[in-house]
């Protein structure tokens, strides 16, 4: 005979025990899972493994640092540096193609953004990129396969050092400023108008820089330029000549009551035989002003003034610079290792070729002379340090520590600017090569510059 089952009674659950009972299950941890005593590590795990609060926080943060990353990219080590970057902004595409200013490969330009803070939110630093040019056609389609002649390879964000610091150990005097640096991807110093399209090997190429140029500054317009205060105009190698190009006509797309300067950094590429007698620069220049038809590009009183044949003159900062009305605090390396390199051919440190002495003062010789007509102006100053350098303002060490007269280049350009130093005094002339202790003249640094130089050779033929 079967044994008769027992019935247990059970008591029917509340929808409150119910839902207590399963919070319990998922947030509690087995018993035989509990550490006895101590080990808040384990405990911590524990509670990581079994309690959703947990894992959503991490989920969180993790989301939000994915975030930062996609947003910023890599940062380096140093907290300072942590929000000294520009964010990338790349002009509607529908915008810039109505008006033709494209790059080279003809997509739309676009600039690096970081915004003001607190007293310098309506100050800006508009800082043009350099970067050499194109010589010719051939030339111009490789480049245009670059960051240099296409937004396509832009990057997401570009690291600001020395002058557009946000550090104000580094740059006490604008680093809460807006900073927007121009990204340069035309190869003629913004200076390109020409109408008609190139094509090379299939395809399409454009020479747009003064378009382009307007309509970054128009897209600044329209988001906070127009309420700008005080505005600086800056640049590096290309963008320093590109500085003195446009400076004025920059001047004329802001609002009227700007406070308005311009600090070139070495835009000062002689036009001068190299150490072989070769006419190299100048034949390199005539060719891409001519390419580009860059006397649309440039100041017209400088285009008047010149026939037809000399009209490239307008395109080289010696030439260019008396026609500039904008106050100016110029900034160039009396031994810049670009021009001794490319234009001037003077390839060896001195100690390697003390028979060549001689030439490297000539050269120097040849910057003090073009540089003359600046120590003259009633209204602009200059600091020319006797450095084996190329960019004085792009970076921290070269903005702070370079000295000439005792001053160095941050405080002789504030200065200037605030009008503490009268611009017939800021002329920060050096002595000639080795006389400055605070100069780079070491073997190690000059072979480890000129690898890079090597990398980027170029010279063309007389014909």
């Amino acid at each position: 005979m079967r044994e008769a089952r027992t019935r247990y009674a059970h008591s029917n659950p509340t929808p409150d025990e119910i839902r207590n009972a399963l919070w319990r299950m998922a947030t509690e941890a087995p018993t035989n899972c509990q550490p006895a005593t101590g080990g808040t590590w384990r405990r911590f795990l524990v509670q990581f493994r079994y309690d959703v609060r947990y894992k959503m926080v991490f989920i969180v943060t993790a989301l939000f640092l994915v975030w930062v990353a996609l947003q910023h990219g890599p940062r380096p080590r140093v907290l300072h540096y942590m929000w000294s970057y520009g964010d990338l902004v790349v002009l509607p595409e529908d915008e810039v193609t109505s008006q033709g200013a494209v790059c080279l490969d003809g997509s739309p330009p676009g600039y690096y953004l970081r915004r003001g803070t607190g007293k310098g939110t309506k100050n800006w630093i508009i800082y043009l990129e350099g970067g050499g040019w194109c010589w010719d056609i051939p030339d111009c389609y490789r480049r245009s396969h670059t960051e240099y002649g296409s937004s396509k390879y832009f990057k997401w964000s570009f690291g600001f050092d020395g002058f557009l610091s946000n550090s104000p150990s580094v740059n006490p005097n604008f680093y809460n400023w807006n900073m927007a640096m121009l990204k340069y991807c035309d190869g003629a110093s913004f200076a390109g108008n020409r109408t008609d399209v190139v094509v090379h090997e299939g395809k399409q190429l454009y020479f747009r820089g003064r378009r382009v140029l307007r309509a970054l500054l128009d897209h600044l317009m329209a988001h906070g330029l127009d309420q700008a205060r005080r505005v600086i105009l800056s640049g590096v190698s290309a963008g320093g000549l590109a500085v003195m190009l446009h400076a004025d006509y920059v001047k004329t797309r802001l609002p009227a009551h700007v406070i308005y300067h311009a600090l070139p950094d070495a835009g000062f590429f002689p036009d001068m035989r190299n150490i072989t007698g070769h006419e190299h620069i100048r034949i390199l220049y005539q060719r891409s002003f001519n390419m580009q038809h860059c006397a649309g590009g440039v100041d017209k009183d400088c285009i008047k003034d010149k026939s037809e044949e000399t009209q490239w003159q307008c395109y080289m900062a010696q030439y260019a610079y008396k026609y500039v009305q904008t106050p100016m605090f110029i900034t160039n390396s009396g031994y810049d290792y670009w021009s001794l390199w490319f234009i001037y051919h003077l390839r060896c440190h001195p100690e390697q070729c003390p028979e060549k002495r001689d030439k490297l003062e000539g050269y120097h010789k040849k910057i003090l002379s073009i540089t003359y007509q600046v120590r003259k102006s009633e209204k602009d100053g200059i600091f020319l340090p006797s450095c084996y350098i190329h960019s004085l303002t792009s970076f921290a060490y070269t903005w702070t520590d370079y000295v000439v007269s005792g001053t160095n280049l941050r405080d002789a350009f504030y200065k200037w600017y605030s009008g503490k130093t009268p611009a017939v005094v800021a002329n920060y002339f050096d002595e000639p090569y080795p006389e400055n202790p605070t100069c780079p003249w070491t073997l190690e640094f000059y072979n480890r510059v000129t690898q890079r130089l090597k990398a980027y050779d170029f010279f063309v033929d007389p014909e």
